[in-house]
C-alpha cells in the first residue's frame, strides 16, 4: 500500500515539471490503462496514472477558465462580489472579484483587480465595475517570482485595472474584514499591521521595510499565519488536556486522548477559519488532522506514514498547490525534522534538540531554496533560535486571546497591545543590529538578479 501511495504522490507532483499539458485524449486513455493494470503487480503504475490524470485535469480546468485572448485589453462592465481581504496600498487597492459576469461575454469566475485612486473596497460587497481586462501573465525574468504560476495556483483567470465603478450591495457576512479593521485600530504601539498579519494572515499592513527585515532574517513564516502557528495552537490545546488528565483534573468518565485530539483539531480549524482557509492553511489543517489521527490510532505505522498521507491528501484536494514554493518548503521542513529525530533512541537535552532542529532545517532546505530560486538567509538559523519562542510564547497567545476578547471594552485592546509591544522590541533590536553591519555583509545569498517579493498571505 505504501508503494501505491508513493506512486500516487509522484503522479500528482509530475504536473509541476511539465512544460505543457498532455492532449485531452491521453487524459481519457490513462485512467483506462490504470484500471487494466490495477489488479496486477504493476499496480503502482495505475496509482501514478490516476494521480497524473487528476492533476492534469485540474490544471486544464483552471486554464479553460482564463480570459479569452480576444478580450485582452478591452474594457467591459463586470459585476461580482469582493472576496478575501482587499489590500490597501499607496494610492491603490487590490482585491479579488468572484462570481464575475458580464453581459454577452463569458468571463473567468475569479479576477484580481487593481483600482488606483479609488474608494475603499470591503470584502463581501457587490460591485459593478468598468475593468480593462488582461490575461493572467507574468514576467519571464530568470530567478524571479513566477507570478503566472501563482495566479494559476490561485485559480485566477484574469487581471485588470478598474476605471470606474458603483456599489450594488453592501457587505454581508464579511466578518474577517470587520475584524481586520478592529485590529488595525488597536493601539499596538505602532504594530497593528503586524498584529493583523499574525492573527488573520493579512500582510497588507506591513511596510516594505518590514518585509525586507523578515526576508533578511528568514522569519517570514513567523509573522503571517503558517503551519507553525496552527500547529502551535493545536499543540497547546492537546498539552492542556493531557496536563489536566495527568494531574487528575480531567473527568474520568471522558477518555482524555480522543478529547485531546478532537479539541486540538477544532482549535486548528478555528485558527484556519480566521486565516480564510487559503491553500496553505488547508494544507496545515490536513497535516495536523492526520498527525492527530496517527497519535490516536496509527502510531504503530511510524512517523513517515502521516506525512505521506498528508502529502497525498493535500495534492488530491488541490493538485495546483505544487506550483507554490510554500508547498515544497513546508513538507520538506517536516521531512527534515522526522529524519533528524524520528530514529533516535532516547531523548536529547532540550537545548540540543532546539539548536539541532534549526540548523538541520537550514541545511536541509538550502538545496531546495536554490532550486526554487529563493534567497537563503545566512542569519536565519541564529535569529530563529530566539524569534520562534519569542513569537510563539510571548506574542501569539496574547494576540489570539485579545482577538477573542475584543467585544469586551478595554480588555481585548489591552491583550492585543501586549504582543504589539513585544514585536516592536524585537523589530527594533534587529534593525539596530542590522544597521551596525557593514554594507557588504552577506545576510542573504542571492543567486541571480531576482528578488523574492512579499508573499501572499499564508505562504508557508
Amino acid at each position: 500500500m505504501r508503494t501505491g501511495m508513493i506512486a500516487l504522490a509522484l503522479g500528482l507532483l509530475t504536473l509541476r515539471f511539465l512544460p505543457a499539458l498532455p492532449p485531452v485524449w491521453s487524459l481519457i486513455l490513462m485512467p483506462i490503462v490504470g484500471l487494466m493494470v490495477l489488479p496486477f503487480r504493476a499496480y503502482p503504475l495505475a496509482f501514478f496514472l490516476f494521480g497524473f490524470t487528476w492533476a492534469c485535469t485540474q490544471a486544464q480546468w483552471a486554464l479553460n477558465d482564463r480570459l479569452p485572448i480576444q478580450l485582452e485589453g478591452e474594457t467591459r462592465w463586470v459585476e461580482g462580489t469582493v472576496t478575501g481581504l482587499p489590500q490597501n496600498g499607496e494610492g491603490v487597492v487590490r482585491f479579488e472579484l468572484s462570481d464575475s459576469h458580464s453581459r454577452r461575454t463569458k468571463l473567468p469566475q475569479r479576477m484580481r483587480l487593481a483600482w488606483y485612486d479609488g474608494p475603499a473596497v470591503n470584502s463581501g460587497e457587490r460591485w459593478r465595475l468598468a475593468v480593462k481586462l488582461k490575461r493572467p501573465i507574468g514576467l519571464l525574468n530568470p530567478h524571479a517570482f513566477d507570478y503566472d504560476a501563482w495566479l494559476l495556483a490561485q485559480r485566477i483567470g484574469a487581471t485588470g485595472t478598474v476605471k470606474a465603478g458603483e456599489i450594488l450591495a453592501d457587505a454581508r457576512g464579511a466578518w474577517r474584514d470587520s475584524l481586520r479593521q478592529r485590529l488595525l485600530n488597536v493601539d499596538a504601539q505602532g504594530r497593528s499591521g503586524a498584529l493583523a498579519a499574525l492573527v488573520l494572515g493579512d500582510g497588507s499592513g506591513l511596510s516594505r521595510e518590514d518585509w525586507q527585515v523578515l526576508q533578511d532574517t528568514g522569519t517570514v513564516h513567523l509573522l503571517v499565519i503558517s503551519g507553525q502557528h496552527i500547529g502551535l495552537l493545536a499543540g497547546v490545546m492537546y498539552l492542556l488536556i493531557a496536563g489536566l488528565a495527568r494531574y487528575g483534573l480531567w473527568p474520568r468518565r471522558l477518555p482524555w486522548l480522543p478529547w485531546a485530539c478532537g479539541l486540538a483539531f477544532a482549535a486548528a480549524l478555528g485558527y484556519g477559519l480566521l486565516a480564510g482557509f487559503d491553500v496553505p492553511v488547508r494544507r496545515a489543517c490536513v497535516m495536523i488532522g492526520l498527525v492527530l489521527l496517527w497519535r490516536l490510532r496509527l502510531r504503530h505505522l511510524g512517523a513517515w506514514w502521516p506525512l505521506l498521507l498528508a502529502l497525498n491528501g493535500v495534492l488530491l484536494m488541490d493538485p495546483l498547490t505544487s506550483l507554490q514554493p510554500g508547498f515544497w518548503l513546508s513538507f520538506a521542513a517536516v521531512g527534515v525534522l522526522i529524519f533528524t529525530f524520528g530514529g533516535r533512541l532516547g531523548s536529547l537535552p532540550w537545548w540540543q534538540t532546539w539548536t539541532r532542529a534549526q540548523w538541520m532545517i537550514a541545511i536541509g532546505l538550502s538545496p531546495l531554496l536554490l532550486i526554487l530560486g529563493l534567497p537563503i538567509s545566512l542569519s536565519g538559523p541564529l535569529v530563529n533560535l530566539l524569534a520562534v519562542p519569542w513569537i510563539s510564547l510571548l506574542v501569539l497567545p496574547p494576540a489570539l486571546l485579545g482577538t477573542l476578547l475584543l467585544p469586551m471594552p478595554y480588555v481585548g485592546e489591552g491583550c492585543c497591545g501586549s504582543p504589539g509591544g513585544c514585536s516592536t522590541g524585537c523589530s527594533r533590536a534587529w534593525r539596530k543590529r542590522r544597521g551596525r553591519c557593514p554594507p557588504g555583509t552577506l545576510w542573504r545569498l542571492r543567486f541571480g538578479p531576482g528578488r523574492w517579493p512579499p508573499p501572499a498571505p499564508c505562504c508557508c
